[in-house]
């Protein structure tokens, strides 16, 4: 159906729908859109669904993000923008992915995920690591003791050599 309405499709943007296809994001993520005070936020459902074309694409930045959104017509058609007007700004998406955060919106979608996958299923899975590590082939040498003993000094401390005002004999003639 995408085919249809969108120019031919690359291979990360067949990837994206088809995870977005899977994950279905829009099941979690349009319960956060129900609010009855104040003024109406931006649709939750497409920046959640631009998130995960970060991470698909691997995009650093959410401002990156943004720049492609405006740039590449498929990819915000498949996000859920028809114009380039729709899609919010940087401050909207920070705002957002805080709201996601503290809903545990991608932990609820993982639990979900694993639960349809895996339901009637035994998961039996053994992790070995066999990362090297590495370490010293011999032990570091001992240093040796001194077996002199330590001499004491020949010169006089120079505290015992300092003489105190009432030591001083003064011979005025």
């Amino acid at each position: 159906m995408l085919e249809e309405v969108l120019p031919p499709l690359s291979e990360k943007q067949r990837d994206l729908v088809a995870i977005l296809e899977l994950i279905r994001i829009e099941n979690y993520a349009v319960k956060l859109n129900s609010y009855t005070f104040g003024r109406p936020k931006k649709d939750r459902v497409a920046i959640a669904q631009a998130f995960v074309a970060k991470a698909v694409y691997n995009f650093p930045t959410t401002l990156m993000l943004i720049e492609q959104l405006n740039c590449n017509e498929a990819l915000r058609r498949i996000c859920g923008w028809e114009y380039r007007r729709q899609i919010p700004s940087e401050s909207t998406f920070s705002r957002a992915f805080n709201e996601f955060a503290q809903s545990d919106l991608l932990a609820k979608v993982h639990a979900e995920l694993i639960r349809i996958q895996l339901q009637d299923r035994v998961v039996g899975h053994i992790s070995r690591d066999s990362t090297a590590i590495e370490a010293n082939e011999k032990p570091a040498p001992l240093k040796k003791k001194s077996l002199r003993k330590p001499r004491k000094s020949v010169v006089p401390d120079k505290a015992k050599s300092v003489l105190l005002p009432s030591q001083i004999e003064l011979n005025i003639s």
